[in-house]
């Protein structure tokens, strides 16, 4: 039996954000990345304590820094497209998602101001209050089964009636739209179902250095995964931010050996 090998993930050379996001998104132009249905590339994008919480008091933000911030805010700017479950967007508070800067950086490449902002939602279960849906930057497409329960301004949001308003379906459209990179930045149930459908590709895992305790945590991913067992991951890449720690690992859509 082989000796098992180890790294030691001791600082070395000083590195960026955009550095690390840069790596992660290497590929995501490369017709190459897409499936034979022509769906985007999709990377989840999630952050949770050392315990395994992905919120604090209901909500993500009480994890992140400003290293998680950067690396979020970069990948955001990189993106075509940013796929968000309707209980995020409405307990986030979700609206417009870049800076001014970002958005310029976007401009001056021939990029739209801001990723194409879509959820999957079969009752349309969206706060009509929600900021995202009110702002004049949104750009925003809802796949859902039903009509909408209020007026939806449709010079900022898309509404696409499906039969069976699945990641599957919602991917192929966006991949027809055009759209090479999606990120999808949770909730938990939005990511197994991604996983569960085997169109989830990438995930950048930020491991936020706070335990945060109490019982029955919500975890990155919440549902069934579908298969005969746990899904394999490989690991492509790790980095060090002060005490926060990145996780680049790549989906193998198999059980692991």
């Amino acid at each position: 039996m082989s000796t098992p090998a180890f790294r030691s993930l001791d600082p070395g050379a000083q590195l960026g954000a955009e550095d690390l996001i840069d790596a992660v998104v290497a590929d995501a132009s490369d017709p190459a990345s897409r499936d034979a249905a022509g769906r985007p590339r999709t990377i989840g994008v999630m952050v949770q304590s050392v315990d395994g919480h992905v919120t604090v008091d209901e909500r993500s933000g009480g994890l992140g820094g400003p290293e998680d911030r950067a690396v979020f805010r970069g990948l955001r700017a990189r993106a075509d497209g940013l796929l968000v479950g309707a209980g995020t967007l409405n307990g986030e508070r979700y609206s417009t998602t870049l800076d001014e800067p970002h958005r310029q950086a976007r401009r001056a490449v021939g990029l739209p101001a801001e990723p194409l902002l879509t959820t999957i939602t079969r009752s349309f279960a969206l706060d009509e209050d929600l900021p995202l849906l009110h702002e004049d930057l949104t750009r925003a497409v809802v796949y859902t089964e039903t009509d909408p329960p209020f007026a939806v301004d449709a010079d900022r949001v898309e509404v696409v009636r499906l039969d069976d308003a699945s990641p599957e379906a919602a991917l192929r459209d966006l991949g027809d739209r055009g759209l090479g990179q999606v990120n999808c930045e949770g909730g938990p149930g939005l990511l197994a179902a991604l996983v569960r459908a085997g169109v989830l590709d990438e995930l950048l895992l930020t491991v936020s250095p706070l335990l945060v305790g109490g019982e029955d945590p919500l975890t990155m991913l919440h549902g069934d995964l579908g298969g005969d067992g746990p899904h394999g991951l490989e690991l492509r890449g790790t980095w060090r931010g002060g005490d926060v720690l990145f996780l680049h690992y790549h989906l193998t859509h198999g059980s692991p050996a």
